[in-house]
């Protein structure tokens, strides 16, 4: 049974369930007792997931790629019964800003911060039907990474999408402010997940923080669902860095060029 109190009923939507942060979270769901509505553009992943998943629980999947907002459209009309929503597509590519290519820059555009846009966009009027009255709230998590409070080296595309994705996230929660929807922003430290391990080189900031499991990011962000505000992080390293950056932003900056030396 879910231990989400004041959480709507309703199956979870995961985006990006093949892997990562998005399979951790479908297995954590799954344990709780919550049906699930599963995405991913891998159709041999989302089956693979779906099957190691155990328990008395529903489980639909759905290929879809988020970058394609019509898509994502029909993909909405075919998962009823959906409450909450957990988006955790993203990719990540890594380099000097000014050896990255134009590909890969408006790849991470489309895919982390379009395809926020375009999940985001289709599931609110759904979201807030789900919530029966305002003693009982929708979800939408939206993924981001601390990357997306701070620019780092060799991750300028990456945060920049990030960075967009919290943007948009703060716009969208100020207008959504009267309705029984709450909408969060995840941030997660670097996480030990395949999109990290695939790396051929990891970006310098890494040797700030050490490497969080799928397991461990997941479990803080369920854990702390139902607490209020829009920013979730994961870990206290997190915390003093981005009230850091806010009071004394120097600092953090030697610590940053620091690492990359």
């Amino acid at each position: 049974m879910s231990t989400f109190r004041t959480r709507a009923p309703g199956a979870f939507l995961v985006t990006g369930a093949a892997s990562g942060f998005g399979r951790t979270f479908a297995g954590r769901l799954a344990g709780m007792g919550r049906d699930l509505v599963l995405w991913d553009r891998d159709a041999a992943g989302l089956e693979r997931v779906r099957a190691s998943l155990t328990g008395r629980v529903q489980v639909r999947t759905d290929v879809v790629d988020v970058t394609d907002p019509d898509a994502v459209i029909a993909a909405t009309t075919r998962a009823p019964g959906v409450a909450h929503v957990v988006h955790c597509a993203g990719i990540l590519r890594v380099g000097p800003a000014v050896d990255m290519s134009a590909r890969d820059y408006a790849a991470m555009m489309q895919v982390n911060y379009l395809g926020t846009v375009h999940v985001a966009t289709a599931w609110v009027p759904t979201l807030q039907q789900a919530a029966r009255g305002k003693k009982e709230r929708s979800t939408l998590m939206l993924v981001a990474s601390v990357a997306g409070l701070r620019g780092f080296p060799e991750l300028a595309g990456y945060c920049a999408s990030k960075h967009a994705v919290i943007g948009f996230a703060q716009a969208l929660a100020d207008e959504l402010a009267p309705a029984p929807l709450d909408v969060k922003v995840l941030c997660p430290p670097p996480g030990d997940t395949p999109m990290v391990r695939d790396l051929p080189k990891l970006p310098p900031v890494y040797k700030l923080s050490p490497m969080f499991s799928a397991e461990q990011v997941v479990d803080a962000a369920l854990r702390d669902l139902e607490k209020p505000g829009l920013i979730q992080l994961v870990d206290l390293r997190s915390k003093i860095t981005w009230r850091a950056n806010r009071f004394v932003p120097g600092l953090v900056e030697r610590v940053v060029r620091l690492s990359s030396r």
